[in-house]
């Protein structure tokens, strides 16, 4: 999947929803949020997504902080919208799928949609360091 479809997705979902926050995306688009059990280590499991009977599910973990959620629910809400019929964590657990490609692909969502691009113009052509 190439970048300016990602950026495209995002620009649309934002522009149609009115918002860019992620939470506010997953409640207008219908998309079910729930919490992991409290017993799940949160330094293996911050969040999953998955279809339940149809429906698009986002678990995440009830411990998270705001900054964390936000990147969390941004993350999974770019699995519901550029792998909706992908469930990541049955492959992860059940066979031996290797899920980095749709895992870079959730992180570029998440990077498009939480950057403002204001961000992304004031620092154009800059190698992360210089940004760093």
């Amino acid at each position: 999947m190439k970048i300016n479809y990602i950026r495209e997705v995002i620009r649309r979902v934002s522009e149609c929803y009115g918002t860019s926050n992620p939470e506010e995306l997953i409640h207008a688009m219908g998309i079910k949020l729930g919490y992991l059990p409290n017993s799940t280590d949160i330094n293996i499991l911050k969040g999953c997504y998955g279809m339940v009977n149809g429906q698009k599910v986002i678990l995440i973990h009830p411990e998270l902080k705001d900054l964390d959620r936000r990147e969390v629910c941004a993350h999974e809400l770019n699995h519901a919208l550029l792998h909706p019929t992908t469930n990541a964590l049955f492959l992860t657990t059940y066979t031996f799928a290797h899920l980095g490609k749709l895992e870079l692909e959730a992180d570029i969502g998440a990077s498009e949609l939480l950057i403002p691009d204001e961000i992304c113009y004031k620092y154009y052509g800059m190698e992360c360091k210089q940004i760093a």
